[in-house]
């Protein structure tokens, strides 16, 4: 776009956004924020046209997680703004960057009750880092630069912008401004000494991995220190992708679903390491497993939000600094890192090194509770009589595990239905799982547009729970509208199936409220132009899945299971 005439508040909004790096908005499209509309017309952004701000806000919350840029969501005023709410407060109890623009009424118009009028401040300022308003077309370059800026700096976080519409056809003075350089302090050499002999004084030192700051150097980085220093990791909840799962000290996940050699490991641990996340209420149980063991936060967040218990050491910098902070000379070995990110080393193994230079294995406790999360991770299939009565989702599971290629990015909402993904399909590489920390329902099929849409060379996995898909089961037309290569299993057992086991623990016997009445999901997929497959018998289902794979674009297998199982079954004794 030509920046050397005047050009409207709306248009330069956009322009703004395309030097920020700005590849999709997701939006609902609104007559108060025409003028940024017609901004994307001649602009290398792409707008995602969803079918309710939820979805929108979802897709863009999974945008800013893959990609590190703030997503972003457009939406008008009123009903608009309510409906995006949700996906507002999943970015920031998920600490992931998120810009929202919001149109609004004309500024002559407030605190008349105009038609869809709203206090843009009293909804967002408690869910946000940050609301700003545009009252000065000459300033709309300046507020979306401050706007990207909050969104990534110390804790990531949604910030909102509300535009009134009248401003936005103004012409602007304003001109296209540089991204505010994102500062990002590196570890002292005494922080990372520190560090070092909390580690070499603890008997079962642990590392807690989470957050969005990775990429695939860093991973490897973090994966070989790790081995390097016989340290266990965890990966906090729905935020454990930082590293490959097959490298041999993970130890699991934490969280809801957690396996129990997780929990054990975390409780029994002498040193806690978090990186990238926090202590919090989900990680250890309601406050009831590792809460007073020694401590170490390393982040970018200064005031450790969200952090509870003791804290003995606090590392503020980014998950990307402090791992190459250790690749130069950290007391036991140097490191050399090539201009790709590789890392100049022998083959990694079952071994950690030490500056004598011999090799000895991990540590025993590493080894032993690795073993039993492979025996935990191994699907109970049961016996052949199961196969004619609906689905059985831990055999199923079985063929996906066996059929989901290594590289594939796995997104899911809220559920127990998530487990089975959290416990069966390990990841490899970051981004690689997509889910709403906050617990928030409908997550899993506007993750997965976004995923297709960000990485339309990987496959892409959702599982949802029939409650869970139909919160924002319309998105499947956005999916089909922009060509996402999604491929979609849906837990059909006829109820909210989280909420029933709460019913049936506190009020046993009696259950109301929580039953469902289901569509058949698999004539909508075809419907929206998908591939549709319903399959009732667990003999049916590999076949199923392996159609669903090879369809390029929108597949979904509907699959009917026993409204009796809440989950996975527990490993044999």
């Amino acid at each position: 776009m030509d920046t050397s005439a005047s050009l409207s508040a709306g248009h330069l909004i956009v322009e703004e956004l395309e030097a920020h790096g700005v590849r999709r908005a997701y939006l609902v499209p609104g007559e108060s924020y025409l003028d940024v509309m017609d901004g994307l017309h001649d602009s290398s952004i792409a707008p995602i046209v969803c079918r309710q701000e939820g979805g929108a806000a979802y897709m863009a919350v999974a945008e800013g997680r893959m990609t590190g840029v703030p997503g972003i969501a457009m939406v008008t005023r009123g009903p608009g703004a309510s409906n995006v709410m949700v996906g507002i407060h999943t970015a920031f109890q998920d600490a992931t960057p998120l810009v929202v623009f919001v149109g609004l009424i004309p500024t002559d118009h407030r605190g008349r009750e105009s038609f869809q009028e709203f206090d843009l401040n009293g909804w967002f300022s408690t869910t946000t880092k940050k609301v700003l308003t545009l009252d000065d077309p000459d300033k709309a370059a300046e507020v979306v630069v401050d706007a990207m800026h909050t969104a990534v700096s110390g804790r990531p976080g949604p910030v909102v912008v509300g535009l009134p519409e009248e401003v936005l056809v103004r012409a602007s003075a304003g001109t296209v401004l540089p991204p505010r350089v994102l500062g990002s302090a590196s570890p002292y050499a005494g922080d990372v000494t520190e560090l070092r002999a909390r580690i070499t004084a603890a008997d079962r030192p642990v590392l807690i991995i989470g957050g969005e700051d990775w990429s695939p150097s860093t991973s490897k980085r973090i994966a070989q220190w790790s081995r390097d220093r016989g340290l266990g990791v965890l990966g906090t909840f729905r935020a454990y992708d930082g590293i490959d799962h097959d490298s041999p000290n993970f130890l699991g996940i934490l969280g809801y679903g957690a396996a129990p050699v997780a929990k054990r490991v975390l409780d029994e641990a002498d040193l806690h390491i978090f990186l990238g996340c926090v202590r919090t209420d989900v990680a250890t149980a309601g406050f009831t497993l590792g809460t007073d063991q020694r401590t170490v936060v390393i982040g970018p967040d200064a005031d450790a939000h969200g952090h509870f218990g003791r804290l003995d050491q606090h590392i503020v910098t980014s998950v990307n600094r402090f791992a190459q902070s250790l690749f130069t000379e950290d007391g036991s070995r140097t490191y050399s890192v090539s201009s790709d990110g590789s890392i100049d080393e022998p083959p990694l193994g079952d071994t950690l090194s030490e500056a004598a230079g011999h090799a000895v294995p991990l540590p025993e406790w590493v080894r032993e509770a690795r073993a039993e999360l492979d025996d935990w991770r191994a699907p109970q299939v049961p016996g052949p009589d199961s196969s004619d009565r609906f689905v059985d989702m831990d055999e199923a599971f079985v063929h996906v595990r066996q059929l989901l290629p290594s590289d594939a990015i796995i997104t899911y909402g809220a559920g127990n239905f998530s487990g089975w993904a959290t416990r069966f399909l390990p990841t490899h590489g970051f981004p690689s799982a997509l889910g709403p920390r906050n617990g928030s329902m409908g997550f899993g099929l506007p993750a997965a547009v976004a995923a297709g849409l960000v990485h339309p060379e990987r496959p892409v996995f959702c599982i949802a729970g029939d409650g869970d898909f139909l919160m924002n089961g319309q998105e499947m037309a956005t999916a089909a509208q922009y060509g996402a290569d999604i491929t979609i299993v849906i837990n059909d057992n006829s109820v909210y199936g989280t909420i029933r086991g709460h019913q049936d623990r506190e009020y046993p016997g009696r259950a109301p409220a929580t039953a469902l009445q289901n569509p058949d999901f698999a004539a909508m997929a075809t419907a929206f132009g998908g591939l549709g497959i319903r399959v009732e018998r667990t003999a049916d289902f590999r076949e199923a899945f392996d159609r669903a794979l090879a369809h390029k674009g929108l597949s979904l297998v509907h699959c009917l299971t026993d409204p009796s199982i809440r989950g996975a079954r527990l490993p044999r004794a």
